[in-house]
């Protein structure tokens, strides 16, 4: 199978795996090698003996609620979905495989808003996705066609801009949070300076 491994993560967290390792354990080195790339907006590859490993990640923006002390205040907060797989360069080009990531980014779409995706832990989509991962990585073939290989390789180009502008808007938001954070520490100031002002005129009145 030209497809030796493959896996679905969320935020390091590996959801869901199928595949096998070679007699000599380079697969799972091959997999060890990728999954410890740093993430970027688009793609990374590593060599690794005489198989390849190839990494994607989604960049999903994600509101939550936080309570403090001045009440709730919305975060930005970024899921991040990261798609790999280990191939064998001689069976599989380096476009068939991003090809091949790009089709399981689309599969797990619907998937992706389920609590034990969002929420759970290792291998928690394991028996219900699995199946399917194996399946794709057998069917491989199917994405032979020329037009399929360049819609998924489109489709590949609009989800890292999504990604840029996602990590951008995060940045944005965090800067907007700590503006807030600092005018609220000013105000503190404030309050603590009118307040010490109060006591002393209070004092001053009953000496």
């Amino acid at each position: 199978m030209p497809i030796s491994w493959s896996s679905v993560s969320r935020d390091g967290i590996i959801l869901a795996e199928a595949g096998q390792d070679d007699k000599d354990g380079g697969v799972v080195k091959a997999a060890q090698k990728i999954s410890s790339v740093k993430p970027t907006a688009g793609w990374e590859k590593v060599k690794s003996g005489k198989h390849r490993g190839l990494k994607f990640h989604l960049h999903e923006l994600a509101n939550t609620e936080l309570d403090g002390n001045y009440g709730e205040e919305n975060s930005v907060k970024i899921l991040l979905w990261t798609f790999s797989c280990v191939y064998d360069p001689n069976e599989l080009s380096e476009d068939y495989a991003k090809a091949f990531l790009t089709k399981i980014v689309y599969v797990t779409e619907p998937l992706r808003g389920m609590p034990w995706w969002r929420d759970g832990g290792l291998l928690s989509a394991q028996p219900s996705f699995a199946p399917t991962l194996l399946q794709q990585m057998e069917n491989i073939e199917q994405l032979g066609q020329l037009a399929t290989l360049n819609q998924h390789l489109s489709e590949t180009k609009e989800i890292m801009a999504n990604n840029i502008e996602n990590i951008l808007e995060r940045g944005e938001a965090i800067e907007e949070l700590e503006d807030q954070a600092s005018k609220l520490d000013e105000m503190s100031k404030v309050f603590k300076t009118k307040a010490k002002q109060v006591r002393r005129f209070k004092m001053w009145q009953n000496a």
